[in-house]
């Protein structure tokens, strides 16, 4: 399994500092010494799984488009040597390079997306590939047969673009949704419902602004970060997953690195989970 930084943030509408999420991300494991040994699971993740860190995409500032190129050509270098993928956001544009290598390797994933925002907005040609645009992306392009939306809420996109998910698939649970049904339940759909490879994306702004203060679009109301944590335990133990990102985490608007600390668990808690699966075969 290899982890890969995308230290980039020009592809967010609102508040900058994504791109210092990567070294935010990996410096929040300094707390844990390097044990990796998981408690509740009971699982030594280094005894299962074989971990590199190949560090961070280089990337020019301000310019978009190439830093994508060079993110997708990371990615499709590294697939070519794994069948696995960690991904440190970065904003979520990064999302459509690294998927493309991820599919190139194991064809259309099952897509679970963790999010306050649908971000299928279409865009339009001055700004076809943004935070906001990249789900829409990768449904345009095949990339996935299935999607799902945990965690919506707030306002936007418009009720026409929801209706353009609705009809290309996408299955989504509002935040009410989850107060409605229990997030235990949601996951449970939706392990039931998946086919083949996984691929889960997490934006940290899924998470109430108590919990992950430190993004670039923080909306109230979110999930609890031991709801998350768990609900990433219970895919990654139940489901083949071959990716994960975690993205817009924006250290400058965090405080205690309280959003650094909860993004480098979704990290721990997935490789944990991993490698029990792993280990019961």
């Amino acid at each position: 399994m290899v982890v890969l930084g995308v230290p980039i943030d020009s592809g967010t509408g609102g508040r900058p500092g994504a791109r210092f999420g990567p070294a935010a991300i990996r410096e929040a494991s300094a707390l844990i010494a390097g044990n990796l040994y998981h408690v509740g699971l009971e699982t030594e993740v280094f005894e299962h799984l074989r971990i590199v860190d190949v560090g961070d995409v280089p990337v020019t500032p301000g310019q978009h488009e190439r830093n994508l190129d060079a993110a997708e050509k990371w990615a499709r270098e590294l697939m070519s040597v794994t069948d696995r993928v960690v991904v440190l956001g970065g904003d979520h544009s990064v999302l459509l390079p690294v998927l493309r290598a991820v599919a190139d390797k194991h064809g259309p994933v099952s897509f679970v997306h963790w999010d306050a925002h649908a971000d299928t907005w279409d865009g339009g040609p001055e700004h076809l590939l943004t935070h906001a645009t990249a789900v829409r992306r990768v449904i345009e392009e095949g990339l996935t047969n299935q999607v799902f939306q945990i965690g919506l809420r707030g306002y936007g996109p418009s009720r026409e673009t929801f209706a353009w998910a609705g009809e290309h698939g996408v299955e989504h649970w509002t935040m009410m949704d989850v107060d409605e049904a229990g997030l235990t339940d949601i996951v449970q759909q939706v392990i039931a419902s998946v086919t083949g490879k996984v691929y889960i994306s997490i934006d940290i702004d899924v998470l109430d602004p108590s919990y992950a203060p430190g993004t670039g679009t923080p909306e109230p109301g979110g999930l609890t970060s031991r709801e998350l944590l768990a609900g990433i335990r219970d895919l990654a133990r139940n489901t083949d997953v071959v990716g994960l990102d975690v993205v817009e985490v924006a250290p400058p608007y965090d405080h205690a690195d309280v959003t650094a600390l909860v993004a480098n668990r979704c990290v721990l808690e997935f490789l944990s989970a991993t490698a029990q699966r792993k280990a019961a075969g």
